[in-house]
């Protein structure tokens, strides 16, 4: 597949920023950024480093120069000031560091916000699939706008309901604000490529590991369609992948997983969750205490093709 251009992929780009809603305060932050920028076009932007820097490695902390964008800085200068309040400040770094379409990730961080009113803090991180008008890739964007949405809802009305039990068991106001709760949605890309975007959503509360949300999500970036462990490993996928997870258990000394009779693995099915590593391969997982004992956290096994 023919990859767009640098341009190209910034106009598409723009289209999908232009249909946020921007906050109210938007227009001085942004006049504010840009005076500074009138100050001296030689100076150099440093941008913020996130936790994305982690999730792409650290090889890719690198600093924005804006001389090394010759030819588009009049183009896209207020276009990158106000989609980076809004969308992540990594996306530069991103354009100069990922090899992928041209220099931008697929991948951009749709909302970045921290919410906080003295019971609970929530740090929320949306992935949104760029370009994605249609197909697939627009229905992961809708599925991961509504699963955030209803988590963060569902966080908010349980921690109510542990405060009011809390308080009616003799608890304080100040002794429930101490507990200091945090609810946190993020993502990770596991691979990309030209043809391959692979990522994961994960929401945790900090004080009930049980609620904890993770979702997969695998994209043929050619014809924009899901990808399928049946895709990568043939029709006999389910044998494939159960020879190899049986002979890794079997090759594991922690004691962990529990036997078949007892709730372990026998088998993995179409809907079984996976993602794809950055050789290629799935890496199926498995939910905690799923096959094994708590202490193996999410058993992870790598299908080798």
């Amino acid at each position: 597949m023919k990859a767009k251009g640098l341009e190209e992929r910034l106009l598409d780009t723009k289209k999908i920023y232009e249909k946020i809603e921007i906050p109210a305060e938007l227009n001085e932050r942004m006049g504010l950024a840009l005076g500074e920028m009138s100050k001296g076009t030689e100076q150099k932007t440093e941008m913020i480093q996130t936790r994305r820097d982690e999730k792409r490695g650290n090889h890719m902390k690198k600093k924005w120069s804006w001389k090394k964008t010759t030819g588009l800085v009049a183009a896209c200068a207020v276009f990158c000031f106000t989609a980076g309040l809004n969308i992540s400040p990594t996306f530069a770094t991103d354009m100069q560091a990922n090899p992928v379409l041209g220099g931008i990730s697929k991948v951009l961080t749709f909302r970045s916000y921290e919410i906080s009113d003295g019971d609970k803090t929530i740090s929320t991180e949306i992935p949104q699939v760029d370009g994605a008008e249609e197909g697939y890739s627009k229905e992961v964007n809708e599925q991961i706008q509504k699963i955030v949405a209803d988590y963060e809802a569902k966080a908010a009305k349980d921690i109510e309901a542990y405060k009011e039990a809390f308080l009616a068991t003799g608890g304080t106001e100040e002794e429930f604000q101490a507990k200091n709760i945090k609810v946190n949605v993020d993502y990770e890309v596991k691979s990309e490529t030209e043809d391959i975007l692979s990522l994961v959503l994960t929401g945790y509360e900090d004080w009930n590991a049980s609620t904890a949300v993770t979702e997969y999500y695998n994209i043929n970036l050619k014809d924009n369609s899901e990808i399928t462990l049946e895709d990568l490993l043939g029709p006999d996928y389910i044998n494939i992948a159960n020879e190899s997870i049986q002979a890794q258990i079997a090759a594991d000394s922690s004691g962990l997983y529990f036997e078949e009779e007892m709730g372990g693995f026998t088998t993995i099915t179409p809907e079984t969750n996976f993602y794809i590593n950055e050789a290629g391969n799935p890496v199926i997982v498995f939910q905690k205490y799923e096959i094994a004992a708590g202490a193996a956290g999410m058993p992870e096994f790598e299908i080798r093709k």
